[in-house]
Formats: structure tokens, sequence, C-alpha cells
């Protein structure tokens, strides 16, 4: 039972660090897209920036954890276990497709 509560409790820690990660970086990525908003042009100044560039890669790394543990709640909480396996692996090669897809932006 104390395994159990541990993994619960590391999982309530990660959630608090992910959700107040989440807060700074989301208006930073707000902000990033009305800046960048006006034409093309602007988008590639901006990009250009390292900085942005490290800071894109954290709001998208810290938002796929953020969404991958709570899809697995729900999927624990609504799914038997070998359908939640599925849809958990689903849901990890959509992140890395994502990911994958999303890679480009930042070295081009």
């Amino acid at each position: 039972m104390d395994g159990v509560l541990m993994k619960a409790s590391q999982k309530w820690k990660i959630e608090r660090i992910l959700y107040l990660a989440l807060i700074p970086i989301s208006y930073w990525f707000i902000l990033f897209f009305i800046n960048s908003h006006s034409d093309t042009n602007s988008l590639n100044v901006l990009l250009s920036n390292t900085s942005n560039k490290f800071l894109l890669l954290i709001f998208f790394v810290v938002s796929m954890l953020h969404i991958r543990i709570q899809l697995g709640k729900v999927y624990e909480d609504y799914f038997k276990f070998n359908q939640m396996k599925f849809y958990s692996l689903l849901t990890d090669f959509a992140i890395s497709i994502s990911f994958l897809i999303f890679l480009p932006v930042l070295f081009f």
C-alpha cells in the first residue's frame, strides 16, 4: 500500500511543479505569438533568438508532460487495465510524433 501512496504523492508533486511552470511560460507564449502575429518576417526574427527557442521548447515539453499526466488520470478512472495500456501507448505515440514535427521549428 505504501508503494501506491508514494507513487500518487510523487505524481501530485510533479503535477504541482508543472502547474507552477505553466503559469509564467503560458503568459510568455501568448505574448510571443501576439508579437509575431503581424507578419511572417517578425516570427522569423523572434525565432532567430536563442532564448525564445529555448522558452518555446520548455513550453512545449512542459505542456506535453502536463497533457500526458492528465490523460493518464482519465485513463485510470474510465478504462480497464488493458485499455489503459493501449490508450497510454497511443498517447505516447501521438506526443512523440508531435514533438518530432515541432523540433524542426527550433532548428530552421
